[in-house]
């Protein structure tokens, strides 16, 4: 599940409205007898959970958390659900909660998930540092991840002191996800911290309307401003 660090704020710290909550997902994902026959129930189960990610990708938590809320009064709780759980206590900024739901799910098969919402969750508070240190493990787990990339080079341009790791690793994510905008733009602020000022402007110039251009140059220049209070700095994940 499932935010320039665009740790997406991914944080997932939109506050987009809950309206619309008065449809139920069973309902909406469960065919009609008379059109075909009865899913069992792991089918079930899955289909709700598939409802309730599409309710976070719409930034609705509020909804999610009470769905999933009811979906574990009578659900068995598999990994793929503490994810989207703490998902959404993350995108209600109950951020204890969050961590405690993400680190359930080390040892299990959403273990790079777990470890990327727990730098998630650091990075909301500002805690650069730790949310280094949990995407490190997410990209450990899941090498190939552009996000995953993405989010760890961002996390080391603010926790300060290792720009030459952080443009490796967006230059990775980039070269994974050519089309990010995101990874572009914190690929630009990486090259810009390294001196490699003609490459960025490269890579700027690659971009297709001046107005988008005249943005992520305003964004970079203000990154670049706020650095020596990093651990404050903005993103996009």
């Amino acid at each position: 599940m499932k935010t320039i660090i665009t740790i997406s704020l991914c944080l997932a710290i939109a506050g987009c409205a809950d309206s619309g909550f008065d449809f139920d997902p069973v309902s909406t994902v469960i065919p009609r007898s008379s059109e075909v026959k009865s899913l069992d129930d792991a089918s079930t189960s899955k289909l709700y959970l598939s409802v309730v990610n599409g309710l976070l990708e719409q930034g609705r938590y509020h909804a999610a958390l009470a769905y999933l809320d009811q979906y574990a009064v009578q659900e068995k709780k598999t990994p793929y659900f503490t994810e989207l759980y703490g998902e959404a206590l993350l995108g209600t900024e109950q951020y204890n909660k969050a961590a405690e739901a993400f680190a359930e799910l080390e040892d299990t098969e959403r273990e790079s998930e777990g470890f990327s919402g727990l730098g998630r969750v650091s990075a909301s508070s500002g805690d650069w540092a730790g949310a280094v240190v949990y995407f490190k493990r997410a990209v450990a787990s899941r090498p190939s991840s552009a996000e995953y990339l993405n989010n760890l080079g961002y996390a080391q341009l603010c926790a300060g002191g290792a720009v030459r790791e952080a443009e490796f690793n967006l230059r990775q994510a980039q070269e994974l996800d050519p089309s990010s905008a995101s990874i572009r733009n914190n690929l630009v602020i990486a090259l810009l911290l390294s001196g490699k000022d003609n490459e960025a402007r490269r890579l700027l110039s690659g971009i297709p309307t001046a107005r988008e251009r005249a943005e992520v140059q305003k964004f970079a220049a203000d990154w670049l401003k706020q650095r020596p209070e990093a651990g404050t700095a903005k993103e996009e994940m």
